[in-house]
């Protein structure tokens, strides 16, 4: 019985050890199973799990017509695992293309960098470096470029080779299709398409996206797992920006300007056209404008959109403004005669003359202005108070920055009346004494030829998202510069000046009215403080003047050979035969009737 009774006892022991056993494994199970099994299986995916951005598209640029002026390319980067290729002693089993089925092929790591190196123009021994240098740097390294920016033929061809530690990565680099067309205002991207200047830069917040991210599993050996690539969260790409401008009428434009400059060995020139009714800017040109495509190979001074940025006294051209305010406030007419001296001191210290010596004439307000006699308008101009032709300067835009939708811009330069000396009461009449942009200048001609009614320029028009909402630039509202029959009364002795005036014939378009006014101006030597002995010469233009569209300022500067300006008259007939041909643009209608320049 004794011996019965402990064989029981071992027998039960037993149980009760397995019993226990099998209760601790059931716990145990449960705890991974059910308690635990969310922990673990995130550990164990965050252990597996890779993250990888999905990159956002930047908008691109547009032309008014949707031709792109600047856009971005997809182009791939080409990384390695290098920890992952000294795997199976730097082996990798692939598919036997020649054999077929399942059947495989062994690859060694040195085969596979040949491989590499013949799709990217690299040896095995400079990728063999990048490898052994990022073990050297950490041993455990998961990540090193192979190659930057390979195109979409080379990445197929890499896919091809079927190698798992190799992966991709898609990168974007800024092209602009249209080269230096419109460069000046485009601007240009730098290292990651991170914007430098122009459009790109003022408008950047419309044109940048918001990346989203991806994640996907991987086996010990860096193969991705089929089915493992979840998107966290969706990639945004960023909107287009249209333009006003017109790409081929800007291409002529730039033509134009940069011939004239050469041909006169000038030192700058600059050509704008606008719309009367919009305000819209159809072309801004400026001699050596910046191909984006090559920043490096443009005149750094040269780089930005200088008819924004690089003010000038304007000159003559100024004459109309005078013009217009004596009319406005009915202290003259285009028939208000006067007797004009070609010299005046009108008081001690102040004294100034016209471009030619001549005796007195009895002119018109008509002819002061076709003759452009600096004497004969200050002459007028003087029964206006200094604070009445200041507030008719403010009108006209003169001394505020256009906010056309540039990131830089200069407002020009207009001392507040309150600190006009004697001379420069004089001298601003006409257009000495103050700055402004060529814009600005053609914002003054555009209000005269629109019924008096100034509207802000704009070379931005819109921004559409990439949902296809469209969200306009708001330019700032229209200004009355002076009543309709002025803005009338100042078109006919405009078009009267372009007919009778000395250059008529080298504006003529036939068929078509012009109405306009020259600018011959001096300009201070920032060296010297002192005004240069050459000229800017100018000339801003309406057409047709008997139904205005578009307006067309042309500036040549310092003309070293050849004569300045002419060269800017026949800068405006070519911008404004361009214009009429791509807006299509019908011919006058009706008759000049010219105003007297003479009593």
């Amino acid at each position: 019985m004794p011996r019965l009774r402990g064989s029981s006892l071992r027998r039960a022991a037993a149980l009760a050890i397995v019993i226990v056993g099998a209760v601790v494994f059931l716990v145990r199970l449960v705890d991974v199973q059910v308690v635990s099994a969310a922990a673990l299986n995130e550990d164990a995916k965050g252990k597996r799990a890779v993250p990888v951005t999905i990159s956002s598209v930047r908008g691109d640029i547009v032309d008014r017509n949707g031709n792109v002026l600047a856009t971005t390319d997809e182009r791939y980067d080409v990384q390695l695992s290098p920890k992952n290729t000294k795997l199976n002693d730097g082996k990798f089993w692939r598919p036997d293309p020649e054999r077929g089925g399942a059947a495989t092929v062994e690859v060694t790591a040195q085969q596979a960098f040949a491989e590499i190196g013949a799709i990217t123009g690299q040896s095995a021994e400079e990728i063999q470096k990048i490898v052994d240098d990022a073990l050297a740097k950490n041993p455990k390294s998961d990540f090193a470029y192979v190659k930057r920016g390979v195109d979409l033929t080379q990445l197929s061809a890499l896919k091809e080779l079927g190698i798992g530690w190799l992966t991709f990565e898609t990168q974007y680099r800024r092209t602009y299709p249209n080269g230096a067309v419109g460069g000046n205002l485009v601007g240009f991207a730098g290292q990651d398409e991170k914007p430098q200047s122009g459009v790109e830069l003022s408008q950047n917040e419309c044109l940048t996206g918001t990346d989203g991210f991806e994640t996907y599993e991987r086996g010990a050996d860096g193969v991705t797992l089929p089915g493992s690539v979840v998107v966290q969260k969706k990639a945004v790409d960023g909107g287009d920006v249209q333009l006003t401008i017109d790409r081929d009428l800007q291409w002529e434009a730039q033509q134009t300007i940069n011939q004239q400059v050469q041909q006169t060995s000038a030192e700058w020139g600059y050509l704008v056209i606008m719309n009367v009714r919009t305000g819209e800017l159809v072309a801004v040109a400026e001699d050596g404008s910046v191909d984006p495509n090559d920043v490096d190979a443009s005149d750094p001074s040269k780089r930005e959109a200088r008819s924004f940025t690089s003010p000038y006294e304007p000159g003559s051209t100024f004459k109309a403004i005078t013009a217009a305010a004596l009319i406005d406030q009915g202290a003259a007419t285009p028939l208000t005669q006067n007797l004009t001296p070609d010299y005046l001191e009108p008081e001690p210290g102040v004294r100034f003359g016209d471009a030619f010596p001549h005796p007195p004439i009895q002119w018109t307000l008509t002819g002061i202005l076709t003759q452009s006699s600096n004497v004969g308008t200050a002459m007028l101009g003087s029964s206006l108070s200094p604070e009445v032709r200041y507030d008719y300067l403010q009108r006209f835009g003169i001394g505020a920055s256009t906010q056309a939708g540039l990131p830089l811009e200069d407002s020009g330069y207009l001392i507040p009346v309150a600190n006009w000396d004697r001379q420069t009461a004089y001298n601003t009449m006409f257009g000495q004494g103050v700055s402004s942009t060529i814009v600005q200048t053609a914002g003054v001609y555009q209000a005269l030829a629109n019924g008096g009614e100034r509207v802000p320029p704009s070379v931005v028009r819109s921004c559409v998202a990439a949902d296809g909402s469209e969200r306009r630039l708001d330019p700032g509202d229209s200004v009355r510069a002076v009543s309709g029959d002025t803005a009338k009364q100042m078109m006919q002795m405009l078009e009267t000046v372009a007919n009778e005036a000395w250059f008529k014939d080298i504006i003529a378009i036939p068929g078509y009215r012009i109405a306009g006014k020259t600018g011959t101006a001096e300009q201070v030597d920032p060296a010297t403080g002192a005004y240069r002995t050459d000229y800017v010469n100018s000339f801003a233009g309406i057409f047709p003047a008997d139904d205005p569209q578009y307006v067309a300022v042309a500036s040549i500067a310092f003309a070293k050979s050849g004569d300045g300006a002419e060269a800017a008259l026949a800068a405006f007939r070519e911008a404004a035969q361009a214009t009429i041909r791509t807006f299509q643009i019908p011919p006058s209608s009706g008759q000049y009737e010219p105003l007297p320049t003479e009593y």
